[in-house]
């Protein structure tokens, strides 16, 4: 209690001196557990352009905060603020307002409707029950307004039905949807295909994240993003892009780190001015022709994929991992440090190659013998029997006839089986290998559940009826 009396009176005493040069006071940081004179909504020096009020447990904008005039960038993220719906009087100078990770429970109204001239910058993100508030007429009104903002922030802030808010910021240049902290994964903005329904409005844009945002496809009007310079699709569900991605010119980084992509567009090397390209951790088991000889290409990372042999002319790259695939490592001391400036950013990988598991593509292997198949089906019915073989004298108990069936339903499928069915998606034929549980065996499966009935006869009818019947 003395303690924090005593930090009291310093600050107190600091302010006093404020009071007589508050004119001079341009930038005041008030950061990390001042809440207790901020709440005394004691008066702050009248011509502060920059103001910083992080983790300090507040609950509402002070007031003293809200009759600042001149304030351009403004901080107040990592606190307890539920709703900043009142204009504050710097509307028109502030630039740069970070209320990220707060408890908001609705976006700050004033933001669209004062239409602020200067406001670029805006961090809303980490506010997870921001769409609370938002009921339909409230949310059509807001999509009325057109603003400024140029950057905005609004990562894991469980934007499910509300993704349309984004057709507000038509000027975006920077849009940061997703984050790749895992710690925030359960709160992850939810967004199936890109583009959507809002994001199609903000054709602008130089620099997009939407990084573990649960993405599934890229749809074929990505095209309409002619400025994009940078985006991050990292840890999403994507199995495939578009050939229209290919028509993203001025791209100059792309990110698709752990993903489910089996291969990139037949015309990537368009993307003549891409300088980083990483793409770990997915299923690649081709790269385009020519990848290496993009002229700007200098950083590539492959690392964890499923290639079988390393993409040409490396050399002329500045940083590489071909790490975790089916081909040996180039073991010159150039890659190794090529390889070690990709990793200073990235943690707990391996080097070599990637351990192969074959697999079968079907049931039965091409180069099976007839009687190689006939032994394996007499295999399969042993296993499916799960017991000895019986004698004659069994087949009278009745605990012969409960069906056995060890054949597991869930049966892990391969990147070929998940790459045919989206080929399937498309329209092709249905091809034999693409069930992974065989119909002959479900047929077999029904046969054993269900036994046919069959009734035994001396010659004789039974008769349960009476003679009078």
């Amino acid at each position: 209690m003395e303690e924090n009396e005593g930090k009291s009176i310093v600050i107190e005493k600091c302010f006093s001196t404020f009071t007589l040069i508050k004119e001079n006071i341009t930038v005041l940081d008030l950061s990390n557990n001042y809440n207790n004179i901020i709440e005394k909504n004691m008066q702050l020096p009248i011509n502060l352009t920059e103001l910083y009020l992080k983790h300090n447990e507040l609950t509402e904008v002070p007031v003293s905060v809200l009759n600042l005039e001149k304030i351009k960038i403004l901080d107040i993220s990592f606190n307890n603020i539920q709703y900043f719906d009142d204009t504050p009087n710097f509307y028109e100078t502030i630039e740069k307002l970070n209320i990220s990770n707060n408890k908001l429970l609705g976006p700050p109204y004033w933001i669209w409707s004062e239409k602020c001239k200067h406001l670029f910058d805006v961090n809303i993100g980490l506010n997870m029950n921001i769409t609370k508030s938002l009921d339909n007429a409230y949310f059509e009104e807001l999509l009325k307004y057109n603003t400024l903002v140029t950057r905005i922030t609004i990562n894991n802030c469980m934007l499910i039905k509300h993704l349309k808010l984004l057709g507000t910021f038509p000027k975006a240049k920077e849009l940061i949807l997703g984050s790749s902290e895992l710690r925030n994964m359960c709160f992850t903005n939810k967004i199936e295909e890109v583009p959507f329904n809002g994001l199609d409005k903000c054709c602008d844009i130089e620099i997009l994240e939407l990084s573990n945002t649960n993405i599934y496809s890229i749809t074929h009007n990505i095209n309409i993003y002619k400025n994009l310079k940078k985006i991050n699709l990292s840890l999403n569900k994507l199995s495939g892009l578009p050939e229209e991605f290919c028509s993203l010119v001025k791209l100059e980084v792309c990110i698709l780190s752990c993903n489910n992509l089996l291969y990139l567009p037949d015309n990537f090397c368009k993307l003549d001015k891409l300088n980083s390209l990483l793409i770990d951790s997915n299923s690649l088991c081709m790269l385009p022709e020519n990848l290496c000889r993009l002229p700007n290409l200098s950083k590539l990372d492959l690392y964890d994929n499923y290639l079988y042999e390393a993409p040409d002319e490396i050399e002329k790259l500045l940083e590489i991992d071909l790490a975790q695939n089916y081909f040996d490592e180039p073991d010159s001391v150039d890659y190794i440090n090529k390889k070690g400036k990709i990793r200073l950013s990235q943690r707990e990988r391996y080097d070599g190659r990637k351990l192969e598991i074959t697999t079968a593509e079907s049931e039965y292997s091409k180069d099976e013998t007839d009687d190689e198949l006939l032994f394996s089906e007499k295999s399969e019915e042993k296993e499916a029997d799960n017991r000895p073989l019986s004698s004659p004298e069994d087949w009278d108990s009745d605990e012969y006839w409960i069906p056995y069936f060890s054949r597991q339903s869930n049966v892990p499928q391969s990147e070929w089986l998940y790459f045919v069915k989206q080929k399937m998606k498309e329209g092709n034929f249905c091809p034999m290998d693409a069930h992974p549980i065989p119909i002959a065996d479900k047929v077999k499966y029904e046969k054993l559940c269900h036994p046919r009935t069959e009734y035994e006869s001396d010659g004789q009818f039974d008769d349960y009826s009476g003679d009078d019947s």
